[in-house]
């Protein structure tokens, strides 16, 4: 359904939009700190000063208690902050090392003893309570020190949200490497192409709730699959996360949208010290042990000892601090300076994979193929067989035996004779009445070999985060996700064959805004913006491949089928092309000891896939001497009502 963005939307975005454009700021987050202010004999302390400083960026927010003595600080990034309370006639109170985890809420009470201001009671974060007291939320924060220490398949910290109270997840992974789902759940998986998949649906259910119930957030704003619910788009490097907040029961409003796993990644922000970090990873063939296993097919020993062909590099590391930039001092000099003000980071990672393994199958002999393109001149089975790339990668011809074929055979040379071909073109052949076609000609139709399974990947990501504090009251962050990876796949199952070879090159990215306002000293505003995108286009990135022609199977002939062709699905090859626009707006004000909210999002999705693969035909033959024929028992197609073949180009737009 394609409608309209409403004309009040269009003018809140505008005006955010001008807003933003008014200068850089800090990031500033949904944290807050809250407590009371009381004496020694448990009376409250209005009108007391309390100051929090940033560990990281020393960048102070004060406030003062009412007269029920609450306090609250809202809009913070999580991290390391000392808060203080004083008034006169009183001794001030320090809190040092205060943890704040992203998205939540830190309770901290002040019990100021009577004497000097000038006289100061210090207490360590240890001394201080850890029960969260402040909200029914179930959850946990995982700290950047558990992101880079925990192990994580591929590197990803979504792996972590395991370890949440009220989430379920077994982490399983299958022999390929893959993420193993929940029963009764569909989806592309979790972290199977490391931190790079474009679709990143980890199978975790928080409290019985399903898979496609969990919501992905980074820097607060959105990155969820449209396609595939509780899925991420984005998948934040160990290098780039400050903090994973999940939640597995909210019961904020804030949240919304969906009931399960609220998992939420706050980027790692520059400070005022220099700080970096380098890694890299190195796996060769030449590292790797063999298997001595044999491997067989009935009782056929069909190679030796083998080893893992698989060279993979995994590299990165992070750089972030202060940017400091020109003012102008007295007389006009030019004076450097950006402490307290102004910050980037910037995180890379780059891996790079290739496979080379071998397997064995039955594969046809280039006697057969020669046999049909002379019986059979000049029509698409001969199209087919004449097409280029239809020789399989074989490095090995193993010894043959009718023991692998389902159908009658006798053994010529290094081959299996299992027919000829018999009939007219167009005419079906029922297998129980030729189950050998013409008869055997003495031609070996067939052969065990050993073949080579060339994949490779390249995936990059890129982040970077800009922050600046442009005054007490107003904060600004810029944030940046960009993952562009390329996969090269043989098809394992069309016997490796180079037209059945696939390029996908993918990209995605999304992009962040929020803008923190300090309106008084009970009322704050905080207004988030992003833009994800992620999407391919599968026919730009095979322009060798011959789309013209169908997919087609060969069944009945042994454990697998023959296939020719280019792979085909709805999305094989594949169109994606899907953006998300979210805008939201929290007004939070502090009346007595109450913290109240108020606020709107709104979110906008355009869905332009194409399944132009489904436009092209799969035919399906039983045995070789019907395909030879050219009479199928099964075909698949997209078509409109006419029967003509069309992709299925349901684009739809909400908002």
């Amino acid at each position: 359904m394609n409608r309209s963005m409403p004309c009040f939307v269009r003018v809140v975005i505008c005006g955010l939009l001008l807003v933003l454009a008014g200068g850089a700021a800090n990031a500033q987050f949904r944290a807050a700190i809250q407590g009371t202010v009381k004496d020694t004999s448990g009376g409250v302390v209005s009108e007391a000063t309390v100051t929090l400083t940033s560990k990281e960026t020393n960048q102070k927010q004060a406030v003062t208690s009412n007269e029920d003595g609450f306090y609250r600080i809202s809009g913070l990034a999580p991290g390391t902050y000392a808060i203080t309370a004083e008034k006169a006639g009183f001794k001030k109170q320090v809190f040092e090392g205060i943890t704040i985890n992203a998205e939540g809420l830190q309770g901290t009470d002040f019990t100021l003893e009577a004497g000097l201001i000038s006289e100061t009671v210090t207490v360590t974060a240890e001394d201080t309570a850890t029960i969260q007291t402040e909200d029914a939320n179930i959850g946990k924060a995982i700290t950047t020190r558990e992101i880079l220490q925990l192990p994580q398949p591929g590197r990803d910290p979504y792996e972590l949200a395991r370890l949440t109270p009220g989430v379920f997840g077994m982490g399983a992974r299958g022999a390929n490497g893959n993420s193993v789902g929940l029963p009764n759940t569909s989806g592309p998986g979790g972290s199977n192409n490391s931190i790079f998949a474009t679709e990143n649906v980890q199978p975790i259910s928080a409290n019985g709730q399903r898979v496609s119930a969990n919501n992905y957030q980074i820097d607060g704003t959105s990155v969820n699959s449209q396609t595939w619910g509780g899925g991420a788009v984005i998948t934040p490097s160990q290098e780039s996360v400050k903090e994973v907040s999940v939640v597995s029961s909210t019961y904020s409003a804030e949240d919304g949208r969906n009931s399960g796993a609220q998992i939420k990644v706050v980027t790692q922000n520059g400070t005022n010290q220099w700080h970096g970090s380098v890694f890299y990873k190195l796996n060769d063939p030449s590292l790797n042990a063999f298997n001595k296993m044999p491997k067989t097919i009935g009782n056929i020993t069909t190679d030796g000892p083998t080893r893992v062909e698989r060279k993979y590099k995994s590299y990165g590391g992070s750089f972030g601090g202060p940017i400091y930039f020109p003012r102008f001092g007295e007389g006009g000099r030019s004076v450097y300076n950006g402490k307290d003000k102004l910050f980037f980071f910037f995180a890379y990672e780059g891996l790079k994979e290739t496979t080379n393994n071998t397997f064995t199958s039955v594969v046809e002999t280039s006697q057969f193929r020669s046999a049909i393109l002379a019986a059979r001149p000049n029509t698409v089975s001969a199209r087919i067989l004449s097409a280029s790339g239809i020789d399989p990668r074989i490095t090995q011809i193993l010894a043959p035996s009718c023991a692998v074929v389902n159908v009658p055979c006798q053994v010529v040379g290094n081959g299996m004779d299992v027919g000829s071909i018999t009939g007219v073109y167009g005419t079906y052949q029922p297998s129980f009445a030729d189950p050998d076609g013409g008869g055997f000609d003495g031609i070996a139709d067939l052969q065990l070999a050993q073949l080579t399974n060339p994949n490779s990947f390249k995936g990059n990501q890129y982040i970077g985060r800009i922050d600046y504090q442009h005054s007490e009251k107003d904060h600004f962050t810029f944030s940046s996700f960009t993952v562009p990876n390329t996969a090269h796949s043989s098809d394992r199952s069309a016997q490796s064959r180079p037209q059945a070879d696939i390029v996908s090159e993918r990209l995605s990215y999304a992009l962040g805004f929020i803008y923190n306002r300090t309106i008084s000293a009970s009322t704050t505003n905080e207004a988030r913006f992003n833009v994800t995108r992620w999407g391919y286009d599968e026919t730009e990135s095979n322009p060798e491949a011959n789309l013209g022609l169908p997919r087609v199977e060969i069944e009945g002939v042994f454990g697998d089928r023959l296939r020719f062709g280019f792979p085909s699905s709805p999305n094989t090859p594949g169109v994606i092309n899907e953006k998300q626009f979210d805008l939201r707006d929290i007004l939070t004000n502090v009346r007595g000891n109450h913290a109240l909210k108020f606020g709107g999002e709104y979110r906008r999705d355009l869905n332009n896939n194409g399944e132009v693969g489904g436009a092209r035909p799969l035919y399906s033959f039983h045995r070789l001497w019907n395909f030879a024929n050219g009479t199928p028992i099964f075909e698949q197609v997209t078509a409109t009502l006419q029967g003509k073949p069309a992709p299925n180009n349901t684009k739809f737009h909400t908002g």
